[in-house]
């Protein structure tokens, strides 16, 4: 499957080099934002702050519809979902990952996560958001990984 992702026509690396630009491009102002702190973001501001937690939960939202794209093809043996679950677990994947990176842009600096990891605290619901994200994370990468070996083989998934 990742063959059919490394080839295409001109039209389709142009797009892929687009997006490898403006990806470089968030990165680049990823890193400002980590040396001037939240200075740029303008995180103290609520209408900012606002929007960085809409997006936070529009995102969480995308990862659990994953999991009702998933669950009639599991629990209730509905095959016309079948093919679709990879992409459904992968985009969850994604979703996930970019969650993670919103909590790396709420504490300002990304050598603070370890803050939380190394010092937990059961009582900040940023320590519970990194403990889920992290476990939903690894239970859709191997998901995924598993239906996507299984369809390339040709075989059932696993019961588990």
């Amino acid at each position: 499957m990742l063959e059919q992702a490394l080839t295409g026509k001109r039209r389709y690396w142009l797009w892929i080099i687009f997006l490898a630009i403006l990806s470089g491009i968030g990165f680049l102002f990823l890193s400002a934002a980590a040396r001037l702190r939240s200075g740029i973001t303008g995180m103290s501001r609520d209408v900012s702050w606002g929007l960085y937690i809409a997006q936070f939960t529009f995102l969480v939202g995308i990862a659990a519809s994953a999991v009702m794209l998933v669950l009639p093809y599991y629990l209730h043996d509905y095959k016309a979902f079948g093919r679709i679950t990879v992409l459904g677990e992968f985009l969850a994947v994604s979703a996930v990952i970019m969650c993670i990176a919103f909590v790396f842009i709420d504490l300002g600096r990304p050598e603070l996560v370890l803050n939380v990891i190394l010092y937990p605290s059961p009582t900040s619901i940023l320590f519970w958001d990194m403990i889920v994200l992290s476990g939903y994370l690894l239970i859709n990468i191997i998901t995924g990984w598993t239906i996507l070996s299984c369809n390339v083989k040709g075989i059932a998934p696993p019961r588990w």
